[in-house]
């Protein structure tokens, strides 16, 4: 099973969303898994226009543990360059450690597609 979730709002209501859909995603997928064999589960975040703000240091502060949990269980959050330095003006340095910086938000999100991850936009 593999998801994209997809994020282009400054929203911080959006975000925390965002986070409770994976949340809700992952306890699904591992209440399945005891009854039933599931295939291994691929979750990635795509964040690109004005949404790249909430990905800062600072403002994933309030969120640092929760990020921290879902990216050792396997979720990859992305961040667009594109955004960053032409929409927002944020240094890519700014982004939290835990993000990995692409350099086309959209085109990212047509390479998960085309690998077959569902899309969702909280």
């Amino acid at each position: 099973m593999r998801v994209v979730f997809h994020i282009d709002l400054d929203s911080t209501p959006t975000f925390e969303l965002l986070l409770g859909n994976i949340r809700n995603l992952l306890k699904s997928v591992e209440n399945i898994e005891k009854v039933e064999k599931v295939e291994r589960i691929e979750i990635a975040v795509v964040a690109n226009g004005y949404a790249v703000k909430l990905f800062t240091k600072p403002n994933l502060e309030k969120y640092a543990e929760e990020i921290e949990t879902l990216v050792e269980k396997g979720v990859v959050f992305y961040v667009c360059n594109n955004a960053l330095t032409n929409l927002v003006n944020v240094k890519p340095e700014s982004i939290s450690d835990l993000c990995e910086i692409i350099p086309a938000g959209v085109v990212k999100l047509i390479e998960l597609q085309k690998k077959g991850y569902a899309y969702i936009k909280p």
